[in-house]
């Protein structure tokens, strides 16, 4: 995975950081997807001593507000949830007996068999707590977009940290109040 300019602000701690699964596809539908991301969200916290501070995992995306208080290393830990996790959702379609779209997930690569998640992740630093709070609700609000229409309202959407920030409720992936930070 390119650092695309990464190096450049080693200081960087918090990060709104995006990620996709392959060609958009739907990989994260089930819920049972979804808690396979959470558990290796709260895995990569415990192991990279890194905080969620807001999230929300969507049917075929993810977005994370992550902070690293000691070292950023980013890089190292979105790496490590891709390769984790894409194992365990290949797993969990073939175990839903989803073969056709197992099959979608298939790639012509020498390297790996079947692709889950899009190479890349985008990420944009966030250095103050005004731009940490629009990303936020931009975060809680995404279930409740047209196209999707996951939920009623933020907190309802179990898969993010809404609930966590409107009744301090941790949700399937454990959240660090941002103002401990900011």
């Amino acid at each position: 995975m390119g650092l695309r300019g990464r190096l450049l602000f080693p200081e960087a701690d918090c990060f709104f950081v995006t990620t996709t699964c392959y060609k958009w596809y739907l990989a994260l539908a089930s819920d049972q997807c979804k808690k396979i991301v959470c558990t290796s969200i709260d895995f990569l916290n415990a192991k990279y001593k890194s905080h969620v501070l807001g999230y929300v995992i969507m049917p075929n995306h993810i977005h994370l507000i992550l902070f690293f208080p000691e070292t950023n290393q980013l890089s190292d830990w979105m790496r490590d949830l891709k390769k984790f996790t894409a194992v365990r959702i290949r797993q969990e379609i073939e175990r839903l007996g989803q073969t056709s779209f197992l099959e979608r997930l298939r790639v012509p690569d020498k390297k790996q068999v079947f692709k889950v998640w899009e190479d890349r992740f985008d990420d944009v630093i966030l250095n103050n707590s005004r731009i940490l709070k629009v990303k936020l609700d931009y975060i809680h609000y995404n279930p409740l977009q047209e196209h999707w229409k996951l939920a009623v309202t933020p907190e309802d959407y179990e898969f993010s940290s809404a609930r966590y920030y409107e009744s301090a409720r941790q949700g399937p992936c454990q959240v660090t109040d941002f103002r401990e930070f900011f």
